[in-house]
């Protein structure tokens, strides 16, 4: 008993140390695994996924460049952002470098799927330069990108504002992080432009997922206006642009509390610390129980 116990022990070792078979249909099945470790937030265990699907895909690349190129900056792309969560920056960032010395020369032969997948890159290495405070290095990146996407609108008006408008959200926040706060506003403005637009085309529809989304995606700038100008002491400003983020958030709570209460909950806590800034103790005191119970 103790011999069949111990010869299937050995075999199930010499299974694990085996190396994987180089076969795209278990690449894939090692990215889906990677993937819902990611979605449960396990990083460390995606990472060893993703990384032997990527071992996987080299040897494919390297057999065929054009059949698994995609797949392989797919992959890369993947493993930059386990390394995000990981917030290991370094490593994101050379695995999103390595899926753009894939891409780029078919994105720049027009290429619309690897122009796209390249635009998203550059945002991600952009990523990875913000959470370094590295924010000139993020904003050639985030422009980079918002360049690409600018292109692409001219064939497709409606399919990549969405797009510029990240872009510009991304290059505000850079704006912010190197204290120019101006330029901030200005890109913040454009986010704002393009949803209130976007908005606008949807006027007598139905309050469906999508507006309520760019509702939301409006509220969000607003409130980062708010913040901008409250870093430059523009309390009434700011105050306006807070209480805007608030009223939608407020009416985005009506239609779905779940989700959107804690938005509205941490909106009047922003607004509480305003008028903490601003001396106005009975405002602080109002919003502070906003933000304990807040009204919808």
């Amino acid at each position: 008993m103790f011999d069949n116990f111990k010869a299937k022990r050995e075999e199930a070792k010499a299974k694990k140390d085996a190396p994987d078979p180089v076969e795209p249909e278990f690449a894939e099945k090692l990215m889906s695994e990677a993937e819902a470790k990611q979605d449960a937030d396990e990083p460390k265990k995606a990472e060893k996924l993703f990384n032997r699907a990527y071992d996987i895909y080299n040897q494919l690349y390297a057999a065929d460049p054009e059949k698994y190129r995609e797949q392989t900056a797919k992959c890369c792309e993947s493993l930059g952002g386990v390394y995000e969560d990981l917030e290991k920056y370094e490593n994101a960032y050379e695995f999103y470098q390595m899926a753009v010395e894939l891409i780029k020369e078919p994105a720049k032969f027009g290429n619309t799927d690897m122009k796209e997948m390249l635009a998203e890159e550059y945002c991600n290495i952009g990523d990875t330069f913000f959470f370094r405070s590295r924010y000139d290095d993020a904003l050639e990146y985030y422009m980079k990108a918002l360049n690409i996407y600018s292109d692409l609108v001219k064939s497709d008006k409606g399919k990549y504002r969405e797009d510029i408008a990240y872009c510009y959200d991304c290059i505000a926040k850079a704006n912010s992080g190197n204290e120019e706060y101006s330029k901030a506003i200005e890109n913040y403005e454009k986010v704002v432009y393009i949803y209130t637009n976007m908005i606008k085309e949807h006027k007598g529809s139905q309050l469906d997922e999508e507006v309520i989304d760019y509702n939301e995606e409006l509220a969000v700038a607003y409130g980062d206006i708010g913040y901008v100008y409250s870093c430059c002491k523009a309390y009434d400003d700011a105050e306006d642009y807070y209480l805007k983020a608030a009223d939608i958030f407020r009416r985005l709570a009506r239609t779905d509390p779940e989700r959107y209460m804690d938005s509205l909950a941490s909106q009047y806590e922003d607004l509480a610390a305003l008028y903490e800034d601003m001396g106005r103790t009975e405002k602080v005191k109002e919003y502070d129980r906003k933000a304990q119970n807040p009204d919808v």
